[in-house]
């Protein structure tokens, strides 16, 4: 596989021995590697991505999952086309940051009340100084597998060993008070809050695990959260940047029906653009208003927090989201449902095990039996991923070997066919050489 990969992307190549000597790895963020070398992308627009040696693939990676409209979609190339002569950074307040503030009160449940940012990463940093700042309490409990960013309390239990920190350089009394607990698992977080004695702050977690392995949570076992934390006197908390306006028009907390107390956001609700938030109940957002200086809890926001070009792409994006939900989600839902089921066929019919997770328009193969937590995940070897990802870019299908992938509503029923009928040619060289 390596070979007709390396055979084709001769410039990307090129490309990626320059960037080695400039950026450390060659790449900037973690997840953009793989072996042999990444591609390097010239242009985009819809469901496809165009390499610098000119091949077209069609793209599930989607941004890290962030454009649920496609590639630079019409109404969001519009709205930044037309705020450019006034202004891409004002460093203050606009008519546009409230407007974009009032659309997602308007359709995230939990949303009375938010403060924007720049990114993921930053959101869920802030969610947990809320949490902490709110309950007087020390102690977080996420799930093993779940990804927040790299911000340095949340940044342990991500990858195997479950029980160790992701990053030479952070103090282990930054971590102290976070535990990791196994997904889907509600007798591992009631053991976990019964040990910590009074001192959860919250129960934080990210509805479907995404770099844990495209998991959706159980519903009753949200449902048993959310009665956790009540009991415990905790913050139910979600992470949505995955989830949020791409499960549903309100996230995962409205396809679950279940309401967190907290929930950062990003990805989808800035339309392409940089962002993050965090938001939740009125009176827990409140300890931030610098107006009030007691208990107050500082979470910034940055220097290009509500930047308008961020705030007319997110406006875009949600209202012609919810203009069309009806449409939208449903046939997203749709083709979400075919696609993960006809992907595990073409590769059954090869004789090879997989199990596809995933819910709504999110997807991901697995190479052996159905996981639902990361401890279950990733039991294929690191060469069957690599080469699976590396087979479908031979062949004009870009996907993030080993991550989780998902739709827009530019791709088409014949994208789909396309994808499983490449599966099932990998299935069959694993049969062959398997045989």
């Amino acid at each position: 596989m390596s070979r007709e990969y390396e055979r084709r992307t001769r410039r990307s190549k090129a490309l990626f021995g320059r960037a080695r000597k400039v950026f450390a790895g060659g790449i900037n963020h973690n997840a953009r590697y793989y072996e042999p070398y990444p591609i390097f992308v010239s242009r985009a627009g819809a469901q496809h991505i165009w390499d610098e040696d000119g091949h077209r693939y069609t793209d599930y990676w989607m941004g890290h999952m962030a454009l649920l409209l496609g590639h630079s979609p019409k109404v969001v190339v519009d709205a930044l086309r037309a705020q450019v002569p006034n202004g891409t950074h004002y460093g203050m307040g606009s008519r546009l940051s409230v407007e974009f503030g009032e659309e997602i009160q308007q359709t995230v449940p939990c949303a009375e009340a938010m403060r924007l940012c720049n990114t993921g990463a930053e959101a869920t940093m802030y969610l947990v100084r809320l949490a902490r700042g709110y309950t007087g309490k020390r102690t977080i409990i996420k799930m093993a597998g779940g990804w927040h960013g790299f911000n340095t309390e949340l940044n342990i239990g991500v990858h195997r060993p479950f029980d160790r920190t992701e990053s030479a350089g952070i103090l282990e009394e930054e971590q102290a008070h976070v535990r990791n607990v196994r997904f889907n698992d509600l007798e591992a977080a009631e053991a976990e809050v019964k040990s910590s004695e009074g001192d959860v702050a919250a129960i934080f977690l990210e509805p479907v695990l995404g770099a844990g392995g495209c998991i959706p949570a159980d519903r009753q076992y949200l449902k048993g959260l959310r009665e956790l934390a009540d009991r415990a006197g905790a913050l139910l908390a979600f992470d949505e940047i995955i989830t949020g306006f791409r499960l549903a028009l309100g996230g995962a907390q409205e396809w679950y029906g279940v309401r967190p107390d907290l929930a950062a956001l990003g990805k989808t609700a800035g339309g392409g653009m940089p962002l993050g938030l965090v938001c939740g109940r009125r009176e827990i957002l409140a300890r931030a208003d610098p107006t009030n200086r007691e208990k107050f809890v500082s979470i910034g926001g940055g220097t290009f927090s509500e930047n308008p070009m961020t705030m007319v792409a997110g406006l875009a994006t949600i209202r012609h989201l919810r203009k069309n939900a009806r449409n939208i989600y449903p046939r997203l839902d749709e083709m979400g449902i075919d696609l993960r089921q006809h992907l595990d066929e073409a590769f059954h019919e090869q004789g090879v095990e997989t199990h596809t997770t995933g819910v709504g328009s999110l997807f991901l193969t697995h190479f052996g039996r159905e996981p639902r937590s990361a401890e279950e995940a990733g039991g294929e070897d690191r060469k069957t991923k690599i080469g699976y990802g590396l087979h479908l870019m031979s062949r004009g299908i870009f996907v993030l070997p080993g991550h989780p992938c998902g739709l827009s509503t530019c791709h088409t029923s014949n994208d789909v066919s396309e994808l499983v009928a490449q599966s099932g040619l990998f299935g069959e060289s694993m049969r062959k050489n398997r045989d």
